[in-house]
């Protein structure tokens, strides 16, 4: 090591002292707006340093009592009413004030004899500076002289997208009715985190009926309508026991994904909107001169009786949607149809006691507004379009061709359809041409949509041309199309993968569809109702699930649950591949095979 003079160092030190008198008077002569630079940003929450009463404090008044949590330093409530929960609840929230570093926790009513209770804090104590939230704290105190001990932890999804729901009010009921979650408040209660994940705390060792509601009002009741619900079947007695190292009573960070996922949960709720039941017409209009809809507020519309004065009742046509909560309909008359219809329907609404009763409403349909340039007689539109043109959609997307078929969609009923000028044709590699024999459905729901299907199946390789020519369509407008073809070749791309089900113990009929990971888009779909193989092709290289429906009552499409009923929700599953993960993860040039165990997956 260099060693340096005394000389060196009184010379040094005099520099220094010099450089930190001349930066003080800088700073004195800067400006005085300018924020002073602190230390390191303070990043630790408050620290509890004493509660009185005690934690698990027992003959706690009924009346008038008080908990009083002091800290190392000053803090903040922030959101008490969204934030704090006292289990059990009571009407009235808790009322919170702070003084000096400690919190002041009083009760706007009388408590219950021989009750455990606990504060669950969440993210509501803060600290005064920073705004460093204390994750996790609660308190449990009693009434009585015992403390319960007993937990129950779990997770709350959507029963449809299967995704965590945060936030969700999870309740539990000794000797629950049928309408306790409507009428009462729970016997004890918790909320769910990001990950829908909830532990309900200081339980008795007995049987309770579990629910779990979105509670946008915060009112610990289920509201119909308005919020939804989920239910388990059967009662569930608590078999774990707090203490201070259970993991279910940790606080885990949401961002720490693998510890999250590692908690256990006893039971799953799968949360679900209810139908209203409600009945009345809620919406009605003429969306054209021939057209209009009525909407219903529930489904499964009762119409006994349908009438427009002036047209006969040959002359409609009808089309309601699968749940029947809404009709369409349409004009085929040749003549101008007058500016306000005036419609007479007779169905079943809801009365002032809630029941369904015959009930005729008269309607008023009033023709959308005409633009000038529509009235003045002229054969073309302003973009050039001639105003008798029938548009339609045509969907022939190569991948899902040989599935679906080329799909057309109109906008309006069609009165005249002249196949025998639509041609089919086919070229193979060899340039060698021929007809197609080709069969068109129209969809049993949407009677606007139709399907073109070639009798045989496509082959690969080969060309297809759908040629469609002038005038082959007519609408009740009396409105034809132009002259349209479509070609149509199979993806060839090496580059391409694909997904194949082995589906065994098919007990049932599902609905198996091949979604994206964030399960928003769906890439096919298919009905089963016995073990099968179903191949998914011309897969790009990405991230993929399998979600499945189990369709008891062979609608096609996912049917909600009832409360009151004790209905639930129809079961919608994610296929899990054998590492635990939902999503497959496919690479370039994959023909991934799975077997996948329905009657497992479904618990049949």
């Amino acid at each position: 090591m260099m060693r340096r003079s005394p000389k060196e160092i009184i010379i040094k030190g005099a520099c220094i002292a010099c450089i930190a008198a001349y930066c003080l008077h800088a700073s004195s002569c800067a400006s005085t707006k300018a924020a002073p630079t602190g230390g390191p940003k303070d990043t630790i929450p408050p620290v509890i340093v004493e509660t009185v009463p005690s934690m698990d404090a027992t003959s706690f008044p009924l009346e008038k009592g008080s908990i009083t949590i002091s800290f190392n330093e000053y803090i903040q409530i922030k959101d008490p009413n969204k934030n704090i929960l006292l289990s059990p609840p009571q009407k009235k929230n808790v009322k919170t004030r702070i003084k000096g570093k400690g919190l002041i926790v009083t009760f706007q009513e009388p408590l219950d004899t021989n009750t455990t209770y606990s504060l669950n804090f969440g993210a509501g104590i803060v600290d005064n500076n920073e705004g460093n939230p204390l994750y996790g704290y609660s308190y449990s105190f009693s009434t009585g002289t015992t403390i319960d001990s007993m937990m129950l932890s779990g997770t709350v999804v959507d029963a449809v997208s299967l995704f965590p729901i945060e936030g969700a009010t999870i309740a539990l009921y000794r000797n629950a009715r049928d309408s306790s979650v409507i009428n009462t408040l729970p016997d004890a209660v918790a909320r769910s985190d990001k990950w829908g994940y909830f532990t309900v705390r200081n339980l008795k060792p007995v049987p309770y009926s579990v629910f779990a509601f979105s509670d946008g009002n915060n009112n610990n009741r289920y509201d119909p309508g308005s919020e939804d619900v989920a239910f388990l079947d059967t009662l569930v007695t608590p078999v774990e026991v707090m203490h201070k190292d259970s993991p279910h009573l940790q606080y885990v960070d949401p961002k720490d994904t693998l510890a999250c996922l590692a908690r256990h949960s006893e039971i799953e709720l799968f949360l679900f909107s209810e139908k209203s039941t409600n009945q009345f017409i809620r919406d009605y209009k003429r969306t054209s001169r021939r057209s209009a809809y009525i909407k219903f507020n529930a489904s499964d519309a009762q119409i006994d009786s349908f009438s427009i004065k002036g047209i006969e009742g040959s002359r409609i046509i009808r089309q309601s949607n699968i749940t029947n909560d809404s009709l369409n309909f349409w004009i085929k008359e040749g003549r101008t149809l007058p500016d306000t219809l005036e419609l007479a329907i007779r169905y079943m609404k809801t009365d002032t006691s809630g029941n369904l009763s015959p009930a005729v409403e008269n309607l008023k349909l009033v023709a959308p507004f005409e633009k000038k340039e529509d009235r003045k007689g002229s054969q073309s539109s302003k973009d050039g379009k001639r105003k008798d043109l029938l548009e339609f959609t045509l969907d022939s997307d190569p991948a899902k061709v040989e599935q679906d078929g080329i799909v057309m969609l109109f906008k309006d009923p069609l009165i005249s359809m002249d196949l025998d000028s639509v041609t089919f044709r086919m070229r193979t590699p060899k340039r060698i041409e021929s007809d197609v024999v080709y069969n068109v459905t129209r969809d049993s729901i949407e009677i606007n949509k139709y399907s073109i299907r070639p009798e045989v199946q496509f082959v690969k390789g080969n060309d297809y041309e759908l040629y469609i020519p002038h005038a082959a369509f007519k609408d009740i407008n009396g409105f034809t199309n132009d002259s349209t073809v479509v070609n149509i070749t199979l993806p060839t791309d090496d580059n391409l993968s694909s997904i194949t089900l082995e589906l065994r113990d098919v007990g049932t009929r599902y609905i198996v569809e091949l979604i994206n990971a964030a399960r928003t888009q769906v890439y096919r779909k298919y009905v089963i109702q016995q073990d099968t193989d179903l191949i998914f092709p011309y897969l790009q290289k990405g991230d993929y699930s399998i979600r499945i429906t189990e369709d008891k009552n062979s609608n096609g499409i996912f049917d909600t649950g009832d409360l009151l009923l004790k209905k639930q929700p129809e079961k919608v599953r994610l296929y899990t591949l054998p590492d635990g993960n939902e999503i497959m993860s496919l690479e370039e040039r994959t023909d991934l095979v799975q077997s996948v165990v329905l009657g497992e997956i479904f618990g049949n």
